[in-house]
């Protein structure tokens, strides 16, 4: 049976494609790989495991890229060199947003310490001060004080929706009150101790 020189030239062109295609798969799917498992290392840091992998993917995608012809190989390097910063512009951007980048980074949510000076003072401000509470606190609540609203906690006991309350301290940036009538009792059963005159005979 003989093949007919059309058909056996048809054949070469599939062998050739095939053999210039197959390196070129490999090289984009060895390049996804990398950034999943560097996507990875962003979320779920790994001590350095994920990225070095990550970096081991991106190299040998880089050499069945070479392994296509010097042209194609130096262009997707060159690709490679722009998209990585990119993504590791947009990796310091993100990180800090993930639960580990929340629980490393100090942030005035996480540390009162952190809070604006601004902040503490306007909250110490409050110290003493009446209002009522709008919900119910079990624990904490909401309460209304001059026309504001703020997110409180109860210091002894629950406090019902529209009960009298009284700021008694500040901690951190929590709000800590009272019911109005308990931190009157409170502050009426404490008496000044007398001072001593050192030197009086």
């Amino acid at each position: 049976m003989s093949i007919t020189p059309g058909v056996n030239r048809r054949t070469r062109v599939e062998h050739t494609l095939y053999t210039a295609m197959y390196p070129i798969l490999w090289t984009f799917l060895f390049l996804c790989l990398a950034f999943i498992v560097a996507v990875l290392e962003v979320f779920l840091p790994s001590g350095g495991v994920f990225g070095v992998l990550a970096i081991g993917l991106l190299i040998t995608s880089i050499v069945l890229a070479f392994q296509v012809n010097v042209v194609f190989g130096s262009l997707y390097t060159f690709f490679v060199c722009l998209l990585v910063p990119v993504f590791l512009w947009y990796a310091l951007r993100m990180w800090p947003k993930t639960w580990i980048g929340r629980q490393i980074l100090l942030t005035p949510e996480n540390d009162p310490a952190l809070c604006p000076n601004e902040e503490l003072q306007a909250l110490k401000q409050l110290i003493g001060k009446r209002g009522l509470a709008k919900s119910k606190m079990l624990l904490g609540g909401l309460i209304e004080i001059d026309g504001n609203r703020y997110s409180a906690v109860s210091d002894v006991e629950p406090i019902d929706s529209g009960e009298p309350i009284s700021v008694v301290r500040i901690e951190g940036t929590s709000i800590i009150v009272r019911k109005a009538s308990l931190a009157e009792n409170t502050a009426s059963s404490v008496e000044p101790l007398p001072l001593e005159d050192p030197f009086a005979s």
